[in-house]
């Protein structure tokens, strides 16, 4: 089956329906769920199980529930991308959407610097930042590839990303039951009092939090070759959510009774579950080794399982002239060709010029990742405004979901979740505790950068569009 047909030079193109519940559901958990979370907020000790539960209740779910509502109501290829739109128009959706998409290079060199920093544990000891670097370019161009492919194609990476992850999961339970019998309790002393909320080194871990729990609107940017959108969609989302929030949670734990907090690694953190656990000889180590290739390949299945839906994202704008055309260039099997090539392009320039910049592979890491949760996020601002605007403009629309009770409890969801997404920017702004002209300028000069570059490139497109 296939629908969206589109001409290009006088050829028609079919978009096909390739995307069934559980591959929407996997894809789900394989693009949200993330390990490189888990090592960095179980950084901050106890507290983060007040954290973690404070910004699923207060974030998540209520993205959740909106992200189902809107990713029904407006069952289209494009998701933020379309919401936006229809509540505020072409140029704030073009906005919103170039700040969704550049995230997405800026945020592949700090992923693949996390990558390559676990091979070399693993295999290759004291490697360099510029080995790691060439390692990151390597994956960077895997990734544009698997872009290219169509999507009943690529889906499977995804899929076997999540048979990776519950893998991995299934190793850390058994490496915390093992580690808890044989020292005679956990690593880590957790009571009452130490799990409730503070602040402190949650300054900086908390936007991980926040920002590891987004992805609930990505199943509406391939809504176009979904089978059946508007009914599996709301199912997954809301399904995805819960178990989701239960198994970061659980995983946090299972660090916690293995890894001594003041020990805990923010890049390799789960590794270390393994490595204490099962240690490096014999079958130890084979163990070791099955599970920290279970983790490379998480991480490189959640950055495919983004770079899938965001650049989609794009190209639907670029194709509607609200970025430029080159976003917009689709292959024959409706793969975002333009939009993955130009990603590869930026990406690979960025981690080479912060390689210049940082000092080591941990301040690279920091400073490229705060860089793109800022820009990223900021993608979020408009969504809950446009939920907002949507439910009271399009009263008469049918909602095959709607998230229950009255207006103003769903208005008060949307006010709440902004709320986070306003704090965690502000957060990653400011970097408290550290130098200023270190850590929080170059930060702020990247984004006005993006920003400004963003601005010019929609205002071209909308008046060569008109």
């Amino acid at each position: 089956m296939a629908e969206n047909l589109v001409n290009k030079g006088g050829k028609v193109m079919e978009r096909k329906k390739v995307l069934g519940f559980w591959d929407l559901l996997l894809f789900s958990f394989c693009a949200i769920f993330s390990f490189e979370a888990i090592s960095t907020t179980a950084a901050i000790g106890p507290s983060a199980i007040s954290w973690w539960l404070i910004c699923i209740v207060g974030y998540f779910l209520p993205f959740g529930l909106i992200a189902a509502e809107l990713g029904s109501t407006y069952p289209e290829q494009g998701g933020i991308y379309v919401w936006v739109k229809k509540a505020m128009g072409r140029r704030w959706a073009a906005r919103t959407t170039w700040c969704y998409w550049i995230g997405l290079p800026l945020w592949l060199p700090a992923m693949y610097i996390a990558f390559a920093e676990i091979l070399g544990h693993m295999f290759f000891p004291g490697m360099g930042l510029w080995h790691q670097i060439l390692v990151g370019i390597v994956m960077i161009w895997i990734t544009v590839w698997i872009n290219t492919c169509s999507l009943g194609t690529s889906k499977w990476v995804t899929n076997m990303g999540s048979v990776a992850k519950i893998l991995v999961l299934v190793g850390m339970v058994t490496a915390a039951v093992l580690c808890v019998l044989r020292n005679g309790g956990l690593a880590n002393e957790i009571t009452f009092t130490n799990i409730l909320p503070h602040l402190g080194a949650a300054f900086i871990f908390l936007p991980m939090i926040i920002y590891n729990l987004d992805g609930c609107e990505l199943l509406s940017s391939a809504a176009g070759e979904t089978k059946d959108p508007v009914r599996d969609i709301p199912k997954v989302v809301l399904l995805s959510a819960f178990v989701i929030a239960s198994l970061y949670l659980m995983a946090t734990l299972t660090v916690w009774a293995v890894v001594p907090i003041s020990e805990i690694h923010v890049a390799s953190g789960i590794l270390q579950v393994f490595h204490i656990a099962f240690g490096d000889q014999g079958f130890g180590r084979i163990l070791t080794l099955v599970f920290g290739v279970s983790i490379l390949i998480t991480f490189f299945t959640v950055i495919i399982a983004w770079t899938l839906g965001q650049n989609r994202t794009v190209a639907e704008a670029a194709r509607n002239g609200e970025l430029p055309g080159a976003l917009g260039r689709m292959s024959e099997s409706m793969a975002p060709v333009g939009a993955a090539v130009i990603s590869g392009i930026i990406s690979t320039s960025v981690i080479v010029l912060y390689g210049f910049i940082a000092r080591n592979a941990g301040e690279l890491f920091w400073h490229v990742l705060s860089c793109c949760l800022i820009v990223g996020l900021a993608s979020y601002l408009l969504l809950y405004p446009s939920f907002i605007i949507l439910r009271l403009k399009d009263r008469d629309i049918v909602r095959p979901y709607r998230i229950p009770g009255p207006d103003g409890f769903a208005i008060f969801l949307a006010v709440m979740a902004e709320f986070f997404v306003i704090g965690t920017i502000l957060i990653l702004l400011i970097q408290p505790g550290h130098d200023f002209m270190r850590s929080s300028l170059p930060i702020i000069v990247g984004v006005v950068i993006t920003a400004a570059v963003g601005e010019i490139l929609v205002a071209r497109s909308v008046k060569k569009a008109a």
